[in-house]
């Protein structure tokens, strides 16, 4: 008679977890190894969506298959609009949350104010490593609730989550040595900067031809702001006026009519994997403002969205398989292969290479815009 083999441990998850982040090389340092080893996230998850509008909701202690899901290094929607939160959360990838963490570049005893509640896992996280206070706000007061209780749970004694409004960040706590936005962003609001310490840091995901690839952010003696490239990311999109967009912006249209069937030219780009992909997309929208991401139908999603969009003349994509499909007038194709050539000559540069200043827009509730990128 065979012995079926014992469950796996929740301590031998979280330093499986651990060790593959580091891996992957989205852990460089000790103390966020350290982190993901001991913060146990499924006590931050109390259910998610499994596809379609099927909800799991998390018993205690949780199923074996449910922790090797959460234990895992996939995305987790733990909210959409139609439920009681009103708004879309999950919990990142891990790899993504690691490599922010990372680029926070963290050390104990730094305050730090998160912009989008989420689980509260990523709060605890940065507590397990600073030790200091983490001030987590969201609107949602659902979320807010939720990821005070998995605080609780975990004994992440310094992390805190409160209802506000991330526009105006959270002054009585202030000032923070680090701002971290886990939404998505078009700009960076004037109230962080008035919160943020001398030499202080702001990560966060900003709005740039379509996706979200977070910057971080520094500023200088005058408070004029600047960023650097740090990673490819996306994440939801945040609400209110910290997704208002500038004059000369616009947001991805979502579907774009077919003008006909889609062309297909095979070969005309280099074929590349995620990251390089991401790199190119984002050179392009540092090149032309016309880049966008979009959908139309027939096209493969899953091989790239990236996009050379011009209203009433056509859209042409250019995807992880090297070839240029588009539909409406070739020359948007042709305009598309001729802006992808100065990168792949320029030897692939990385969204690590650019740098970028910025321009405070005068709306009502104006946001300090990316313009000019340069690398």
């Amino acid at each position: 008679m065979t012995t079926a083999p014992a469950a796996e441990s929740t301590a031998g998850r979280m330093a499986r977890l651990a060790e593959q982040l580091r891996e992957l090389g989205a852990t460089r340092t000790d103390a966020v190894h350290q982190a993901f080893a001991t913060v146990p996230r499924h006590l931050f998850i109390t259910g998610f969506y499994t596809g379609g509008d099927a909800y799991t909701r998390l018993g205690d202690p949780p199923g074996d298959d449910l922790l090797d899901q959460i234990y895992s290094d996939v995305a987790l929607m733990t909210h959409r609009p139609s439920d009681a939160a009103g708004r879309p959360s999950s919990a990142s990838m891990p790899r993504v949350v690691a490599r922010m963490l990372e680029a926070l570049q963290l050390r104990p005893g730094l305050r730090v104010l998160e912009i989008g509640a989420g689980t509260g896992y990523n709060a605890a996280l940065i507590a397990a490593i600073t030790g200091a206070h983490v001030v987590s706000v969201d609107i949602s007061d659902v979320i807010v609730v939720e990821a005070a209780a998995a605080l609780r749970r975990a004994g992440a004694v310094t992390a805190a989550a409160y209802v506000a409004d991330g526009y105006l960040g959270h002054p009585e706590r202030g000032p923070y040595d680090r701002i971290i936005a886990t939404c998505g962003i078009t700009g960076i609001s004037p109230h962080w900067l008035h919160q943020l310490a001398p030499g202080g840091l702001i990560l966060a995901p900003i709005a740039h031809a379509g996706f979200h690839p977070t910057l971080a952010v520094t500023v200088d003696d005058d408070g004029q702001p600047t960023g650097r490239g740090v990673l490819s990311s996306d994440f939801m999109a945040a609400g209110g006026p910290l997704y208002g967009w500038a004059a000369d912006q616009a947001p991805p249209p979502g579907e774009v009519p077919a003008d006909g069937d889609l062309t297909v030219w095979p070969d005309a780009a280099p074929a590349l994997a995620d990251d390089r992909y991401f790199d190119l997309w984002f050179a392009l929208g540092a090149a032309d403002t016309r880049i966008t991401r979009a959908y139309t139908p027939g096209l493969d999603a899953t091989l790239g969205m990236v996009c050379l969009h011009e209203p009433g003349r056509g859209t042409a994509w250019m995807q992880r398989d090297g070839a240029i499909r588009f539909t409406g007038s070739q020359d948007i194709a042709h305009q598309l292969t001729a802006l992808i050539q100065p990168w792949d000559s320029a030897d692939r540069p990385r969204i690590t290479d650019w740098t970028v200043g910025f321009a405070r827009s005068e709306a009502a509730e104006p946001l300090w815009h990316p313009t000019g990128w340069a690398r």
